[in-house]
C-alpha cells in the first residue's frame, strides 16, 4: 500500500533533491488522479528518475504499485502508460464503495474528528477562494484532500486499505466530467466540504457513515446523468455529420 503524508498539495516540489519512495508515489498519484497525466500518456522511468533525483529502481517500484490500483499499465514496445478510465468498471466500484460506507461507523475513531474538523474547515476556505477559477486539476486536488481527511479518521488498517483502493480506482471518472458542468460539480464539492465540517463537529461516527453513503449515491446519479448527456451529444453530432454527408452527395 502506498504510504501517504498529510499534505497532498505540497508534493510537486521534489526537483533538485532526492525524494523518498512515499513522496514519489504521492506525487504521481496526484498527477494521475488530477488528470495532469492523461489516459494513454507514457511515463518515462528515466525522466522521472532524473526529476526526483533517484535511480530508476524506486521509480519502477512505485509504478508497479500504481499498476495495482489500475492507474498505469505496461505496454509492449511502449513502456508504462496511464490507463483509460473504464466507465462500467468504475461505476461498479463506486457502488461497492457506497455499500462499504455503511460499515464505516465501526472503523473510524471519533477522537480523530476534532483534527479532521479543523482541516476540513481550512479546506473550505481554500475551495471557496478557488471556486471561480475553473481549474480541473485544482478541483481534483481538493477532492484528494477531502479523501485524505476522511481516510485519516479510520482506525482499521484493512478497511482503510480497501476504501483507499476503491477511491483511486474511481476518482478519475468523477474528475473527468468536471469540465462539462463546472457549476454543478463545483457546487457539489462545496456542499460536501460544508456537510463534512458539520459531521466532524458532531463527533458521531454513524453520521459520517450515513453522509458518505448518501453522498456517493448522489455522485453516482450525477455521473450517470452526465454520461448519458455526453452520449446523447455524441449521437447528435454523428447524426449531423451523416446529414451533412448526405446533403453533400445530393
Amino acid at each position: 500500500m502506498l504510504k501517504q503524508d498529510g499534505n497532498h498539495e505540497n508534493l510537486g516540489g521534489s526537483e533538485n533533491r532526492r525524494a523518498g519512495a512515499p513522496e514519489i508515489a504521492n506525487t504521481l498519484l496526484l498527477r494521475i488522479c488530477s488528470l495532469r497525466y492523461l489516459p494513454s500518456q507514457r511515463l518515462s522511468e528515466s525522466a522521472l528518475a532524473e526529476e526526483f533525483g533517484v535511480s530508476r529502481t524506486p521509480i519502477r517500484q512505485v509504478l508497479q504499485q500504481l499498476a495495482l490500483f489500475g492507474l498505469v499499465e505496461s505496454r509492449n514496445g511502449v513502456g508504462t502508460v496511464v490507463t483509460e478510465v473504464n466507465y462500467e468498471r468504475a461505476m461498479d466500484l463506486l457502488a461497492i464503495r457506497r455499500h462499504m460506507a455503511l460499515l464505516m461507523s465501526e472503523t473510524v475513531d471519533p477522537s480523530r474528528f476534532p483534527r479532521a474538523n479543523r482541516r476540513m474547515s481550512e479546506l473550505e476556505k481554500v475551495a471557496v477562494a478557488r471556486s471561480h477559477e475553473r481549474d480541473v486539476q485544482q478541483y481534483a486536488t481538493i477532492g484528494l484532500r477531502i479523501h485524505k481527511i476522511i481516510l485519516d479518521t479510520m482506525s482499521s488498517a484493512e478497511y482503510r486499505r480497501l476504501w483507499e483502493e476503491c477511491y483511486y480506482r474511481t476518482c478519475r471518472l468523477t474528475y473527468s466530467i468536471v469540465e462539462h458542468d463546472w457549476v454543478s460539480t463545483n457546487q457539489l464539492q462545496l456542499e460536501e466540504i460544508r456537510e463534512l465540517v458539520a459531521v466532524f463537529d458532531g463527533g458521531e461516527p454513524k453520521q459520517l457513515a450515513s453522509f458518505c453513503h448518501r453522498k456517493l449515491g448522489e455522485w453516482m446519479a450525477f455521473i450517470q446523468r452526465m454520461h448519458a448527456a455526453q452520449n446523447t451529444s455524441r449521437i447528435d453530432e454523428s447524426f449531423k455529420e451523416l446529414l451533412h454527408e448526405f446533403s453533400a452527395q445530393n
